[in-house]
């Protein structure tokens, strides 16, 4: 019986394919966004923003969401909460 060489054991990986983000707030403040993917051997991806929410980097919450939750981006009347509500 021949031997089974490492390659031809290997399974395919699957696409990297985002299933759904999970927000969670975080000890200190700020949040976390859990990137969990579809595939069981991708492990899930966390980002951690600040209370004011941004990242190390600068990026900030709303355009991270915007960005991988296909999300469609905001215009200037919709800023913060409530101020998008029709005046009666």
């Amino acid at each position: 019986m021949p031997a089974i060489s490492m390659a031809e054991s290997s399974k395919k990986r699957t696409p990297k394919t985002l299933d759904h983000l999970e927000i969670h707030a975080q000890l200190g403040g700020g949040h976390i966004v859990k990137h969990v993917y579809t595939g069981y051997e991708h492990d899930s991806k966390d980002v951690k923003f600040n209370e004011q929410g941004k990242t190390q980097g600068g990026e900030h919450i709303q355009s991270h969401l915007d960005k991988n939750a296909g999300l469609p981006p905001m215009t200037g009347k919709e800023g913060a909460a409530g101020e998008n509500e029709e005046e009666e």
